[in-house]
């Protein structure tokens, strides 16, 4: 697990300005990308390119998710309600920046976000599901579900009922490499 907070997470930032982030429990985050406090990525997550993640509020990523280029994922948004939406006026004039309650980001396990995939606040991504290069995500995410377009639209899921509660049984990214090396046949169809 990696986490971007306090001392760790501005020296995390200043590495990325130059080169890839990994780390042994094989996370890497790609050169170029910019990430709040806040975040957290589970083992063996991997973003193959720069990733953006902004805001006020909290992203989680679970255990080995594969995600595209230029992803944005936004944890945060203005008020609607408010008169004035610029941050940097409010502040100039004396008032406080208020920010919409909807705002925390959460990715399960074994999720694959695609190229300039847009995920926006209060969005919950569940395990095993698919994210299209392009899409923009304004809702809830189930488990195993494909989902593509702008606003993202529920395809297909991946998998039979009977295939996703099997799935479900194993957890299998809670094993370790050794476990999922000797039970590699439950892992490929």
């Amino acid at each position: 697990m990696l986490t971007f907070s306090g001392k760790n997470a501005t020296w995390y930032r200043f590495l990325l300005k130059f080169r890839d982030l990994k780390d042994t429990s094989g996370i890497l985050i790609g050169k170029g990308s910019r990430i709040v406090n806040g975040t957290v990525f589970g083992d063996g997550t991997r973003i193959n390119g720069k990733i953006t993640i902004k805001g006020r509020g909290d992203c989680t990523f679970g255990k080995y998710c594969a995600l595209g280029d230029d992803i944005r994922i936004i944890t945060s948004n203005h008020k609607v309600d408010d008169i004035i939406l610029q941050y940097a006026l409010l502040k100039r004039i004396g008032l406080e920046a208020r920010v919409d309650e909807r705002n925390n980001v959460t990715v399960g396990h074994n999720v694959w976000i695609g190229d300039r995939a847009i995920i926006l606040p209060g969005v919950t991504i569940g395990n095993n599901a698919i994210i299209a290069a392009g899409a923009v995500v304004t809702k809830n995410v189930p488990d195993y579900a494909i989902m593509a377009g702008v606003p993202a639209k529920f395809i297909k899921f991946r998998f039979s009922e009977e295939e996703m509660k099997a799935q479900d049984q194993l957890q299998w990214w809670d094993w370790s490499l050794k476990e999922m090396k000797e039970k590699a046949h439950l892992l490929q169809r």
